[in-house]
């Protein structure tokens, strides 16, 4: 069991250090300039191809677009006359890091709200030993969940600290398959297992 601890810590903390590396630093923000008008400013330490996209309160994308070529530096005005009284999101996303921002149109001003970040977790299943690296930016309750056909046959409440490492020993469960799943406040990420 000492093993797979320090071979997770391992894991863990070269996953987390490629993952800093290789997505920088994003930042999304929304400037108002006027009742109508915003910049939305987009920023990464990395030159990244950007997906930006703008979502109702129902999950519905009411904006998409895709920039051209790598960036590290976004800035446009945009217009959001248009957009009926309620709240959205914007979302910028690259690889596997997502940065948010929410925002309502109130009677024709623009409020900003809170940023949040949101990184995949990696996940890595080798000998019987599956691996779970997570940065937790929100540091959300955050639970692992292992189905086989469809049946939970384990739950498992994880550490709702900044950075969330896993490692289970698999090798007493049947053969088959499974699907992973992490979820972290609202988000859900599944990762399949074949043994």
């Amino acid at each position: 069991m000492k093993t797979i601890r320090t071979i997770t810590m391992m894991f863990a903390l070269t996953v987390i250090a490629n993952i800093a590396l290789a997505t920088g630093n994003l930042r999304v923000n929304i400037l108002p300039l006027n009742e109508d008008r915003a910049v939305v400013a987009i920023s990464n330490n990395v030159e990244s191809k950007f997906q930006i996209s703008i979502e109702d309160a129902q999950g519905d994308v009411v904006y998409f677009k895709e920039t051209e070529g790598d960036v590290a530096d976004y800035r446009k005005v945009y217009d959001f006359s248009k957009l009926e009284t309620g709240n959205y999101k914007l979302i910028v996303s690259l690889d596997d890091v997502k940065g948010e921002r929410e925002f309502a149109i109130n009677h024709g001003a623009i409020e900003v709200g809170k940023e949040k970040t949101l990184v995949a977790p990696v996940f890595s299943y080798n000998e019987d030993v599956l691996r779970i690296a997570f940065l937790n930016h929100e540091g959300e309750n955050t639970s692992l969940y292992i189905y086989n056909e469809g049946e939970l046959v384990y739950t498992k409440a994880l550490k709702n600290s900044f950075s969330v490492n896993e490692g289970l020993d698999l090798s007493r469960l049947k053969s088959g398959y499974y699907n992973i799943v992490l979820a972290s406040g609202n988000e859900t990420y599944d990762y399949s297992v074949s043994k």
